[in-house]
């Protein structure tokens, strides 16, 4: 009986934890990825003449 409830237990811990596992590595991939250049806010500068 014990087996039995271990066994199925570790079934359904199987799943989750693959979950888990796949949750991790996809964060790890995206934070290694480097984000792309944003322009400068500042770089389109107007001289404001008066």
């Amino acid at each position: 009986m014990a087996i039995t409830a271990a066994l199925f237990v570790s079934k359904r811990l199987q799943m989750v934890t693959a979950t888990f596992f796949c949750l991790m590595l996809a964060q790890l991939v995206l934070a290694s990825c480097t984000p792309e250049a944003l322009p400068d806010p500042m770089g389109a500068r107007v001289a404001i003449t008066r």
